[in-house]
């Protein structure tokens, strides 16, 4: 069977996936932000890892059947716009003019500061990288295990934007018979930075480690949906792909090596579990991932020195973010996929 025989765009259970995915970047933050130690780790990499390379694996598929079947350039690109950015940009201004103002009355010896605070807004707004964004707001979430971070997620949309582009540009410039061999190219070169920097011998900055495996996987997403007439998702490959996974997991190079087995293995059990009507309506995916850190940010403040078990600080935050999720969704997200152009895109979002 090959994926292209596996996956239906039409009904799959792919939203339940990312809400999963999403949840799984709270509960993974969760040890870091209430002062419980280290985020859990399997491979080498922290679950939250885990679940972002899985995002960016079902971007790179989704985005570029999205970009093969948009109508031109100028549709793809207003249609991710419309995607990523308007949530976005209500959520750091939520945070700069509503969280952040609250924290100051749920915390001790903090103040707030407008001029901060707009300035942590303009320097965020335009997905800015993360080495030039404001990460706090001066004299905010004092005294916590991470002090004055606002929200940590943020970082990585940049990347997913830069993989937009990239996308949106190679479609637009090469012939369809060579993106397969580009495409291809790229995974090859990042899984060989990747796997060579998690050994030790090359030496990426310590800002840009983390940012080498969202290639990894976004190219394995896009090669995948490239090679989908070919590429054979039956069982025993769905074996051989788990094991694959265990081995790169055992040896310390998940990183580098599970990107393209997680994402088959999802896609190939999108359409046989019972889950397609998860974020049929509501996709709070999105919304979760950026307003979780935040969130468990204030839920640090009133905690932290409790002696709270993990498992509450989990249980709470993702029952504070799921009401904001639910309003990102409803007020923001899907108002704007409404002003989406109509093309035959997938009808799961991608992030």
């Amino acid at each position: 069977m090959t994926l292209d025989e596996s996956f239906d765009p039409r009904r799959n259970s792919l939203n339940a996936f990312r809400l999963g995915l999403a949840a799984l970047v709270v509960v993974s933050h969760s040890w870091l932000l209430s002062g419980s130690g280290a985020q859990p780790e399997l491979g080498g990499l922290a679950l939250g890892s885990w679940a972002v390379i899985g995002f960016f694996g079902l971007s790179g598929f989704l985005i570029t059947r999205s970009r093969l079947s948009s109508a031109s350039a100028t549709v793809y690109y207003r249609n991710r716009v419309l995607r990523i950015l308007p949530a976005f940009i209500v959520c750091i201004l939520v945070v700069a003019f509503v969280l952040a103002p609250a924290s100051v009355l749920l915390g001790t010896g903090a103040s707030y500061s407008a001029t901060s605070a707009l300035t942590y807004v303009l320097t965020n707004l335009p997905l800015s990288l993360q080495f030039v964004a404001q990460k706090g707001i001066e004299n905010t979430l004092v005294g916590l295990p991470v002090t004055g971070y606002w929200n940590g997620p943020l970082w990585t949309l940049f990347w997913e934007a830069c993989c937009y582009v990239i996308v949106g540009v190679l479609v637009s410039v090469l012939h369809h018979r060579w993106l397969p061999g580009v495409v291809g190219a790229l995974f090859g070169i990042s899984t060989v930075v990747v796997a060579l920097t998690t050994a030790g011998v090359l030496h990426l900055d310590a800002g840009w480690t983390p940012v080498a495996p969202l290639f990894v996987a976004f190219f394995a997403g896009s090669l995948a949906y490239l090679l989908r007439h070919r590429l054979d998702v039956s069982w025993p490959t769905i074996l051989a792909c788990l094991l694959v996974m265990a081995a790169a997991t055992v040896v310390g190079h998940a990183a580098a090596f599970i990107a393209l087995p997680v994402l088959l293995l999802m896609i190939r059990l999108s359409n046989a579990l019972p889950l397609q009507r998860v974020g049929r309506r509501y996709d709070l995916s999105y919304g979760i991932y950026i307003y979780g850190w935040p969130v468990q940010q204030l839920i640090a403040l009133v905690t932290f020195g409790t002696g709270l078990h993990v498992g509450w600080f989990v249980l709470l935050s993702l029952s504070f973010t799921v009401p904001l999720a639910m309003a990102s969704s409803a007020l923001v997200e899907r108002p704007a996929l409404r002003l989406k152009a109509k093309s035959p895109a997938p009808r799961v979002a991608a992030l």
